[in-house]
C-alpha cells in the first residue's frame, strides 16, 4: 500500500479534481472533515491528510511516500524531493503587497512582513533596496494595513482581499502551483504506481 499525503486548506481541492480527472478517484476523503488517515483498499492506498508546511517532512522521512504541496513551501523547506509534475489548478502567485504601489526607493530601507522569510532575503539581495524580514504566521496582510511593515509578501489567488484592504498587489514574484513531491527511495519501491499515476494526469491535461 502507497501512502498519499494531501495538503488541508486552499489545495485539497485543486489535488482531489486532479485525480479524480485522472481516473484516479479518491472517494471518500472528506475535506471538511477531521480525520487525519483514510483508507482505500481497492486503490491500495493510505492517505494522511496534513499542513503544507508538515508534508515536506513527512515526505522526506519516508513517512508518506508522495504528496501534493505548494511549490511556495518547497521554496521555503529543505529536502530532497522529486517533483515530477505540477497541477495547473489552484495556482495562485506570491506577490509584494502594500499600501503604496511604487516599490522602495532605490537605497532606503524597509520592513518586509512574510511567512517566507528566505523567498524573502533571496527577492531583498537582489534589490537596491534593503528591508528588514519580518516573520509572520498569518495574517500577512494585516501587517500592512496597520504599517507594522511597509511590504508583506503574500499569497494572492483572486485579490479580493486586498482590495477589502485598500491594499495593491505591487509586484508578481513567483507562480504558485500544487506540486506532486516523491520520496526518492519510495520512487524505486512504488515506481510502477508512480509513473502509472503520472502518465494518468498527464494524459488528462492536469499538469505540467
Amino acid at each position: 500500500m502507497i501512502r498519499l499525503a494531501l495538503p488541508k486548506g486552499r489545495n485539497l481541492e485543486a489535488a482531489l479534481a486532479a485525480f479524480r480527472a485522472a481516473g484516479i478517484p479518491l472517494d471518500g476523503v472528506d475535506a471538511n472533515g477531521r480525520s487525519l488517515l483514510w483508507r482505500l483498499p481497492d486503490l491500495g492506498v493510505e492517505i494522511l491528510s496534513l499542513k503544507d508546511w508538515d508534508l515536506p517532512l513527512y515526505v522526506g522521512h519516508g513517512i508518506a511516500d508522495c504528496g501534493i504541496v505548494g511549490s511556495d513551501v518547497l521554496e521555503e523547506v529543505d529536502g530532497d524531493l522529486l517533483v515530477p509534475v505540477r497541477l495547473l489548478a489552484g495556482r495562485s502567485r506570491l506577490s509584494l503587497i502594500g499600501l503604496d504601489p511604487a516599490l522602495p526607493a532605490p537605497g532606503t530601507q524597509v520592513r518586509l512582513a512574510t511567512k517566507y522569510p528566505q523567498t524573502a532575503r533571496r527577492l531583498v539581495a537582489g534589490r537596491t533596496w534593503g528591508a528588514e524580514i519580518l516573520k509572520l504566521s498569518g495574517s500577512i496582510e494585516l501587517a500592512a494595513v496597520l504599517r507594522l511593515a511597509e511590504l508583506a509578501l503574500d499569497i494572492v489567488q483572486t485579490g479580493r482581499t486586498l482590495a477589502e484592504n485598500h491594499l495593491v498587489e505591487i509586484e508578481t514574484v513567483a507562480e504558485v502551483a500544487p506540486c506532486l513531491v516523491v520520496n526518492r527511495a519510495s520512487y524505486q519501491r512504488h515506481r510502477a504506481l508512480l509513473n502509472d499515476w503520472i502518465g494518468r494526469l498527464e494524459a488528462a491535461e492536469v499538469v505540467s
